[in-house]
């Protein structure tokens, strides 16, 4: 591990804890057929401060007139991602969000979860991308993030065709109960984050000790 990180507590949360895509493959003979699924943890997400109306209490009370609340502009969402150095090519992104555990839910086996209450990949702060690395005997999408390098090239596509490009600055490996906090930073430098398990497999939990993380700037 190069990247020099500060665990700093986080405007939303501490000490997160991802378990992305922790789900056994049949390629180790320690691992169990069809483990229980896992997920990532993530920071509960925040409302916009135009969000925050009246508690119910307050709803029955008439309100003074409020001042129109801004246009809310939907930008594209990120549909589909491409690691030429992975063969990964079209990879469905879907966007996710938080599970009533306050995990961030990893969709199925082929799809890549783009955490929907972050950034969006290329707009400042992280845009977290989390994929399995393998799920009841089937490689997910990020079977094989650790072989990434630096220099690498990360492209994804957008909903209204449009298409940004990240170089790989570095990857990564923590504990679980290590992961940086400012994977989630919703400000700041512009970065795409890639995450899934990896490290030891642990058969009793069912899961990995590890995440891998890869870090990508726009090429």
């Amino acid at each position: 591990m190069t990247r020099a990180h500060v665990l700093t507590t986080w405007v939303v949360a501490v000490g997160v804890l991802v378990g992305a895509g922790c789900a056994a493959s049949d390629d180790t003979s320690a691992e169990p057929a069809a483990p229980e699924r896992s997920a990532t943890e993530a920071p509960s997400p925040v409302p916009p401060s135009d969000a925050a109306g009246p508690s119910v209490a307050d709803a029955i009370t008439p309100l003074p007139p409020a001042a129109p609340l801004p246009t809310v502009v939907e930008l594209p969402a990120p549909v589909s991602l491409a690691i030429e150095a992975l063969d990964v090519a079209g990879a469905p992104v879907v966007a996710v969000g938080v599970q009533a555990r306050g995990e961030m839910e990893v969709p199925g086996v082929g799809e890549v979860g783009w955490y929907r209450f972050g950034a969006r990949p290329g707009d400042e702060g992280s845009a977290v991308l989390a994929a399995h690395i393998s799920y009841d005997g089937v490689d997910g999408v990020f079977r094989h993030l650790a072989d990434l390098a630096a220099g690498d090239t990360v492209s994804v596509q957008f909903a209204d065709g449009a298409e940004r490009a990240f170089r790989v600055t570095e990857v990564a490996q923590y504990g679980k109960s290590e992961l940086p906090a400012d994977v989630w930073a919703r400000a700041g430098t512009t970065e795409l984050v890639l995450i899934t398990c990896g490290g030891e497999f642990d058969a009793v939990a069912g899961s990995y000790e590890d995440n891998v993380v890869a870090y990508a700037t726009p090429a």
